[in-house]
């Protein structure tokens, strides 16, 4: 018997579709090697300016290295990842993460700090969440917004880890403290990306937990017409579609006004909250309980989204994501009444637009090329994604704040719903003929009003 065949069984034993046991394995990634390389690794800021006298700037340069190494490289691992699977690129993003964690171990001049910074983008734009996230866009259609809230869970948790490291830190200092957590990225990370299988065809399922029709079965033709009418993994645009539809490039417009603020807000959340007066331990105590606060919020929204639209949520998600950097840049220790208003705006905007921009490549485009399409759209808000940290670490060198740069950001944020609410493009499963097919037909002849390829915004 197979291995296939061997999980297969096991899993229909205990009537679980094997698509869950794939989400709970993206949450426990995610929870490590987000909270560690994103939500956590803030901390380590502090740490590098007072031991080697860096500049704020300098430290930010790296940040921006890893942005723009993970969008330049986008495409090409997205690419990858289509043709080789999840799985395995998975693990290889794993070992590489483990292995930029043991480089800033040793980085004492800003030249190795920036080769560690470099080597870790690769190891991002390859495992962790973006392999759970292709596994989890073939897995489900239907119920894409709930697997997405699922491996949420762990970006939630997430958070708490910049707590863990400034215990580490205070226990064992920074440099063993990235020895301690490479080490537990490759002991931990590994097996759970081994979790992922590629596709559910694989394991004689459709996306959702549809049973995959047996080849032998004494009714053919009924069988193929159910086929036909689930959705299944492999359907969607290619590139070279994709990039002939508006809807495509007002993503990207929506994406880059905020990612700016994103990007700033995940680096700079924890110096930016000792910068207006708490103390390190407050500020890593603040960002855990943001962090459980959004698991509940962001498994919410994937309800929402599946059962009220996620485009609905998107949108305003989009608002209030804008309005909450604002409020972000006003908080101190006198002013935390402005805290519940920050967690009403900020972290419900954060929750609603973490489910559904994850997903709304997918919705639109199908997920044949799910990874090379969000690659590519990743590497076009490289500018943003290099300029952004550097922007507001040269405001904090030059006013001792960062107030006026979450200002501004927040401003630069608002546009992305202006963008976002000009795309009219249906879904692709609403789109003619889009369930039925794997690949896509040859193009005809005679074109129509409604083929699948048309380029509505």
């Amino acid at each position: 018997m197979s291995l296939a065949s061997r999980v297969r069984d096991r899993v229909s034993h205990r009537h679980v579709f094997y698509g869950w046991y794939i989400a709970i394995a993206g949450a426990g990634s995610s929870f490590l090697l987000l909270g560690i390389t994103v939500f956590g690794f803030g901390v380590f800021i502090t740490q590098f300016r007072e031991e080697y006298g860096w500049s704020v700037k300098a430290i930010a340069l790296g940040f921006s290295l890893r942005s723009l190494e993970q969008g330049m490289l986008s495409p090409f691992m997205g690419y990858v990842m289509d043709r080789l699977g999840p799985r395995r690129v998975g693990v290889i993003g794993v070992v590489i993460v483990a292995a930029s964690l043991f480089i800033f171990a040793q980085a004492r001049t800003l030249p190795v700090y920036y080769t560690a910074s470099i080597v870790m983008a690769i190891g991002q734009s390859l495992g962790g969440f973006s392999a759970f996230t292709l596994a989890a866009m073939r897995w489900f259609v239907k119920k894409r917004g709930r697997a997405m809230g699922v491996i949420s869970i762990g970006n939630g948790l997430g958070y708490s880890v910049a707590l863990i490291i400034a215990a580490l830190i205070s226990a064992f200092g920074y440099h063993a403290t990235l020895m301690i957590l490479g080490v537990a990225v490759f002991v931990l990370g590994v097996p759970l990306a081994l979790v992922i299988h590629d596709r559910p065809e694989s394991l004689g399922y459709l996306p959702d937990g549809e049973k995959l029709p047996s080849s032998n079965t004494s009714q053919p033709r009924a069988s193929s017409e159910a086929k036909s009418k689930a959705p299944q993994s492999g359907t969607g645009f290619d590139v070279s579609q994709v990039l002939r539809i508006p809807a495509f490039y007002l993503l990207v417009l929506t994406s880059v006004s905020l990612s700016a603020g994103q990007s700033a807000w995940n680096t700079f959340q924890i110096p930016a909250l000792e910068a207006a007066g708490f103390s390190l331990k407050v500020a890593a105590s603040m960002v855990s309980i943001y962090g459980l606060v959004q698991i509940p919020l962001r498994f919410g929204a994937g309800w929402l989204g599946d059962f009220l639209g996620r485009r609905r949520l998107g949108m305003a998600a989009l608002i209030l994501q804008s309005l909450g950097l604002a409020v972000f840049a006003f908080l101190t220790p006198d002013r935390l009444w402005l805290l519940p208003v920050y967690y009403l705006t900020y972290a419900v905007g954060h929750a609603g637009w973490f489910i559904a921009g994850q997903t709304i490549t997918a919705d639109y485009f199908g997920a044949r090329q799910f990874a090379t399409i969000r690659g590519l759209a990743q590497s076009l808000q490289v500018p943003m994604g290099i300029l952004a940290p550097i922007f507001v670490g040269s405001m904090f060198d030059r006013y001792g704040n960062y107030q006026l740069a979450f200002i501004s950001l927040g401003i630069l944020a608002s546009t992305a719903a202006i963008w976002f609410s000009l795309i009219r493009r249906p879904m692709w499963i609403d789109l003619p003929k889009a369930a039925p097919v794997a690949e896509p037909a040859e193009p005809s002849k005679q074109s129509g009003p409604t083929t699948p390829g048309r380029s509505d915004t």
